[in-house]
């Protein structure tokens, strides 16, 4: 789970802004869960708003670059390439002032903090502390000009590990690509369990729908499918071959590029995959390439994979722009599954952001609490964000309760048995 995550001189974000999925109280009928050995809950979905250009996107930016360098920074970036961080560039003084990143979560039961700050050529500063027994515990801190500070529970092969270190890379990176044992949930927690959801990211997100639908017989996309009320009653991939002797080259190059690998198959090279959906009128069946399907349909379609898989493993779910291609109730109806104990039982995550005041609405079908609702301004191109808890509220716009309400028509249905089956198969995993 996510508890907090703050940003400061990235951006937008000039000064230190901080984002919390710490409830204010247990809510009775939401999928709020306890934080291991602390007297708080943890909410299943928060959402940023905000008009154009606030940051919205920035925070999600920031805790996109966090994850990246967590995972990338000691094997994939160049020893001597500068670390691609975005200060606040609005103030001359920030340019040459450090990033700082702090996220606290939990990973296998335990809570942690972690967070580092750099400038565009190094890492200054990183730590890591856990709370096995409700109490901060050291489990390393790195400053500048100084070795490495070591807790006593930290084992293995530390001091090896800080020698490896480059200017421009994290200790835990490191200590990950030399399958440090003890570090590992650490790291694992940012590559498996926090996902981010872009525009960018559509086709490995439509290959995971496509991972679950056929190797996982997954039932639950095809009900979301369905459930979503596009029209679609089924939905097939394939893969586009390559001319048999460009596969087999391909797979020449691809030895040559990584001796580790010694058996490639030139059947299993493609040129990407093609997609099509089914519909069903007046009885008889209709295909559509996923090119000819709309904006929307092919958004949902990218994202139900992982929204099961999230769903199924608890973890956490970022989405850039959520109401970017959706039908506002669709969105709503995406954020109920996150919110609803019945479809949410391992304590999965929601963080977005979207200009979709309806989902503020009472009438709405995913109601967000307010301690769930975040909003975002910017003063003289500085991104401050607030919880609404900080506000008093005001009333809905009488027009929109009434669209709410289907009072003007042009709302989708949706059908609420295809739910049992979600929630059959997310149910049938293992906490």
């Amino acid at each position: 789970m996510l508890l907090r995550f703050t940003v400061a001189n990235y951006a937008s974000f000039r000064d230190e802004a901080e984002l919390t999925l710490i409830a204010e109280k247990p809510h009775e009928g939401l999928a709020v869960r306890q934080v291991p050995r602390f007297p708080q809950w943890v909410l299943p979905t928060a959402g940023i708003f905000g008009p154009n250009a606030a940051g919205k996107s920035n925070l999600i930016h920031a805790l996109s670059f966090m994850r990246s360098s967590v995972i990338n920074s000691h094997q994939r970036w160049r020893p001597r390439a500068d670390i691609a961080r975005r200060p606040f560039l609005l103030d001359p003084d920030k340019a040459n002032e450090p990033s700082k990143f702090t996220i606290e979560f939990v990973a296998e039961d335990v809570r942690y903090e972690y967070g580092f700050t750099c400038n565009s050529k190094e890492f200054l500063s990183e730590w890591l502390y856990s709370y096995p027994e409700g109490r901060p515990r050291k489990i390393y801190d790195r400053q500048p000009g100084s070795p490495i500070s070591f807790g006593p529970t930290l084992h293995g092969q530390k001091v090896q590990v800080e020698r490896m270190l480059r200017p421009n890379s994290l200790f835990l990176s490191a200590a990950a690509a030399n399958n440090h044992k003890q570090l590992l949930p650490v790291f694992d927690w940012f590559s498996d369990n926090l996902r981010i959801a872009w525009e960018s990211n559509f086709e490995p997100r439509l290959r995971e729908t496509r991972h679950y639908l056929e190797k996982h017989e997954s039932k639950a996309i095809l009900a979301l499918l369905k459930y979503a009320d596009l029209g679609v009653s089924n939905v097939s991939f394939s893969d586009v071959k390559l001319p048999p002797e460009q596969a087999a080259k391909i797979a020449e190059l691809i030895q040559q590029l990584d001796s580790e690998v010694t058996d490639v198959n030139p059947d299993e090279i493609s040129a990407g995959m093609d997609v099509e959906l089914s519909h069903v009128i007046e009885g008889n069946e209709f295909k559509l390439p996923l090119e000819l399907e709309s904006s929307g349909t092919r958004s949902w379609l990218g994202i139900v994979g992982p929204i099961i898989s999230t769903l199924m493993h608890g973890c956490v779910l970022v989405i850039d722009e959520l109401d970017a291609r959706l039908h506002h109730n669709l969105s709503a109806q995406l954020v109920r599954l996150f919110q609803d104990p019945r479809t949410n039982p391992h304590g999965a995550q929601l963080l977005f952001n979207t200009h979709d005041a309806a989902l503020l609405g009472p009438d709405a079908v995913a109601t967000l609490r307010r301690d769930q609702v975040w909003l975002t301004e910017k003063i003289e191109g500085a991104t401050s964000i607030y919880p609404l808890t900080d506000y008093k509220v005001r009333s809905i716009e009488n027009v929109e309760k009434r669209y709410l309400g289907g009072r003007y028509g042009g709302l989708p249905f949706f059908d609420e048995e295809l739910l049992e089956v979600v929630i059959s198969e997310v149910v049938a995993v293992e906490s």
